[in-house]
């Protein structure tokens, strides 16, 4: 909707407008035409989900038994939610899931394998993307046949980046044999002649790469949830210089997962993410993880 113009002074012809005594009036006037306009804008506005502000949403979070938690959850998120809820329905298809999971998810976050001989449905995103998993857990439920198992598989992606420099230098030696003042100059000193290979240049094979994630997934031991519950076992695969660690987590453990270490087997942490993932049934989580060559985006 354009903006309403409520400068009163500007409707005004000129030779009003001059007038000291009407520039107050509109002065005056103006903060209740300002309401007024921002009420005939909210109402417009209100038409439509993506817009509408907090109290029309709470009316249609009432009408589907929705209780907020305004806390935790943002006006964008309920909108979303309640514009989901009033549009999920039949007839179901995987078309229908997919576009479900796009408005939800967002278009390229999110993958869908069908494990049909074990009638497992498992939905991979960002583990950043789990503020979410709430109602795609709920949109599926509601639209999978009753023998499918929904598994919710977050995942964490990482790399580790490897560069190599290589620098000329002169060695220059301070004394003769024979003649060595002891404790007056070095033996010798060394100057930077200048950089031979900058880290930008490729130079690390994929051999190297490799190597590294291999050392890389012995050298994890195990993963804590939450700073108290252990993984011991997580499953660990190598291909080339990707490494992918999986493990499941049930509803007994925890309800919900709020942070991950990596540990080593003294109990060193080698990586740890905040994150926030729900636990409902099933919940696979990953870590995915790429040794590669390369410099970070500032050029360090």
């Amino acid at each position: 909707m354009p903006q309403l113009d409520t400068s009163l002074l500007e409707q005004l012809p000129d030779w009003y407008a001059q007038i000291l005594d009407y520039q107050e009036l509109c002065l005056a006037e103006q903060p209740s035409f300002d309401a007024v306009a921002d009420e005939i804008v909210a109402v417009a506005d209100n038409f439509f989900f993506q817009t509408m502000d907090v109290d029309a949403v709470s009316q249609w979070e009432q009408i589907f038994d929705i209780v907020a938690d305004p806390a935790t959850e943002t006006l964008e998120f309920r909108r979303v939610r309640v514009l989901n809820r009033i549009s999920t329905k039949p007839p179901y298809t995987l078309a229908f899931l997919y576009q479900k999971l796009d408005e939800l998810i967002g278009p390229g976050q999110w993958t869908v394998t069908v494990d049909y001989p074990n009638y497992t449905l498992y939905i991979e995103s960002s583990a950043q993307s789990q503020s979410y998993a709430t109602e795609v857990a709920f949109t599926i439920n509601r639209i999978k046949p009753a023998h499918i198992v929904y598994v919710n598989a977050p995942y964490t992606q990482s790399a580790l980046w490897m560069n190599e420099e290589i620098d000329l230098t002169q060695r220059t030696y301070n004394y003769n044999l024979g003649g060595w003042g002891l404790g007056l100059l070095p033996f010798a000193n060394e100057s930077l002649l200048g950089v031979i290979k900058t880290p930008e240049s490729p130079s690390i094979q994929a051999a190297l790469l490799n190597d590294v994630a291999t050392f890389t997934s012995s050298d994890i031991a195990s993963v804590q949830l939450n700073g108290s519950i252990d993984i011991s076992t997580p499953s660990k695969t190598v291909t080339g210089n990707y490494l992918e660690l999986s493990y499941s987590v049930t509803p007994a453990q925890t309800t919900e997962i709020t942070s991950v270490a990596l540990l080593k087997a003294d109990g060193t942490v080698l990586a740890q993410y905040p994150i926030f993932v729900p636990v409902d049934q099933g919940t696979v989580l990953k870590h995915k993880i790429t040794v590669q060559e390369g410099v970070t985006a500032n050029g360090g």
